[in-house]
């Protein structure tokens, strides 16, 4: 490989791989690449640099940039050539491509915080760190606090996790294992073995540290500290999901692996999931993952489900036609009246449709196989060719859109309240005041547009307050648009024909629907 811009970047990668940095044999052929080659070794040897003030790094990464540009501009001129023509082939070469690379180099250390040089961004260095993540055992720390600032703790749990096999021991010695062929759960209190169903799990312990990692570094983030947890110093992260709270994350600086995360406040709870012991790529004991019945213990069967090979066998079991999409999944289970297709980091579950379909009541609604599309969180759930398809994860979308090729997700600049006839002011004081009340937990009524949509009509025709049953009934109430920041309600009776209403404070599942418009029904 001639080109040295290369040469650098593969050295830079191999120090990024904690490869020994004195095995660079015939990687430099030139005097000046290795000397640039030894200022990348004394870099990297840089730990925790302190800065004069905040943001010192960025404007002096921009004043050393502007430097060398300006350096560059004027060796380019034609009488400094005309002075230099005897150097010009060897600067040529040296002085562009390695002004280049060693504003780069600078760039690179002076946005570099306590990960050193080559972790440019902490949530990238645990993306690598999880990837290089084999197995793990661990004992994982659940505690909650309210509103109130109590707090307790809501159970402990032991791990153990090797790729797809996992084990969990619970506080009352209740043992859970997935050996990726069978699921099962030792009972020692009963003296019994439940056979579980044998199907992908979206989260084991409520901390699965591949999905944090993930969204750490899709979601907006800031290092905020540094901070000791569970006796290691631990990088705290702050992430804040684009339409959500703000949670934290705290990466383990030894490992780069997280350790801790603390949700945000809902529902007046807060937990706190911590690793108060973590072995990541140690000696696992496989027996654990071994199915034994122990001696004095009864079998329970849970359904169990099969792991099968292929959509006929599935089919064959759970007696349904399945519709799959173009990628064939990793694994299916099959159970009666009920298939599963798991794509490691997304399930779709498909069952007979049975009665009329309901979305939950503050899902957003798209469309999908010429019917209603219900979006909750990272769920989507439709009907189809006598199927109820549900498909959650990450690659819910793709993989839908392989099965349902109309489905459309909810348009969120629709603007559907500028049909409103009657148009009402909002308070905003009083609609964060209601969000606040619902995020400590009360008048949760509030998170549905149907019940939001019955009580307002109802006041109209009670202004004195509904007592007892509501003169306009429930049943007269019927959502017919949500795309998740914006809802039209329908009403069969009363005075108001429709009730537009608007997530005014947080545009997630967890925002307060306001009214903020009618039609009136005559």
């Amino acid at each position: 490989m001639n080109n040295p811009e290369s040469r650098l970047s593969d050295y830079i990668d191999a120090l990024n791989a904690e490869n020994n940095p004195e095995k660079h044999q015939d990687t430099a052929d030139t005097p000046e690449l290795e000397k640039l080659l030894a200022s990348v070794r004394l870099v990297r040897t840089l730990r925790d640099p302190v800065f004069p003030e905040p943001g010192y790094p960025q404007e002096l990464a921009k004043a050393v940039a502007s430097s060398l540009s300006r350096s560059a501009e004027s060796n380019s001129k034609p009488g400094w050539k005309n002075k230099r023509v005897a150097g010009r082939s060897r600067r040529k070469w040296f002085l562009q491509p390695v002004t280049a690379l060693v504003a780069g180099l600078l760039l690179f250390a002076l946005f570099t915080s306590w990960n050193g040089l080559f972790n440019r961004d902490v949530a990238y260095a645990m993306e690598k760190a999880v990837a290089q993540l084999f197995n793990y055992h661990g004992v994982l720390e659940m505690r909650s606090k309210n509103a109130a600032g109590e707090e307790w703790m809501v159970r402990q749990a032991e791990l153990w996790s090797d790729g797809d096999k996992y084990a969990v021991r619970q506080n009352d010695g209740a043992l859970t294992v997935n050996n990726g062929e069978q699921k099962w759960q030792i009972r020692p209190q009963s003296k019994e073995v439940a056979l579980l169903p044998l199907v992908p799990d979206s989260t084991r312990t409520g901390f699965d540290l591949r999905d944090e990692a993930k969204l750490a570094k899709q979601y907006p983030h800031t290092v905020t500290g540094s901070e000791m947890i569970a006796g290691r110093q631990a990088i705290k992260l702050e992430i804040s999901p684009p339409g959500g709270l703000t949670y934290y994350l705290w990466i383990d600086k030894e490992t780069n692996l997280p350790i801790q995360l603390q949700t945000a406040m809902q529902n007046a709870l807060q937990t706190t999931y911590t690793f108060v012991s973590f072995e990541p790529n140690t000696q696992i004991d496989t027996k654990i993952f071994d199915y034994q019945l122990p001696e004095g213990y009864k079998v329970v069967e849970k359904e169990p489900g099969q792991l099968v090979a292929t959509a006929e066998e599935a089919s064959a079991i759970s007696q349904l036609t399945p519709l799959l999409p173009q990628e064939a999944p990793a694994r299916i289970f099959a159970f009666k009246e009920r298939i599963v297709l798991d794509y490691g980091d997304t399930t779709i579950v498909e069952t007979a449709a049975k009665g009329s379909f309901e979305p939950v009541a503050n899902a957003a609604l798209g469309a999908a196989a010429g019917g209603p599309l219900e979006v909750w969180w990272e769920r989507l759930r439709w009907r189809q060719a006598g199927l109820e398809i549900q498909a959650e994860g990450s690659r819910r979308e793709e993989l839908a859109r392989q099965i349902a090729a109309d489905l459309t997700l909810p348009d969120t600049g629709e603007n559907l309240v500028s049909k409103a006839q009657v148009k009402i002011p909002v308070d905003m004081e009083m609609a964060k005041a209601n969000q606040q009340q619902v995020d400590r937990g009360s008048s949760p009524w509030q998170l549905d547009p149907m019940q939001v949509s019955l009580t307002f009509v109802n006041l109209k025709v009670s202004p004195e307050g509904i007592i007892g049953e509501p003169k306009i009934p429930a049943a007269s109430f019927k959502l017919v648009s949500n795309n998740g920041a914006e809802a039209v309600v329908e009403v069969a009776s009363g005075p108001i024909s429709k009730v537009y209403l608007q997530r005014l404070v947080r545009q997630d599942e967890t925002g307060i629907w306001s009214v903020v418009g009618y039609n009136p029904a005559w």
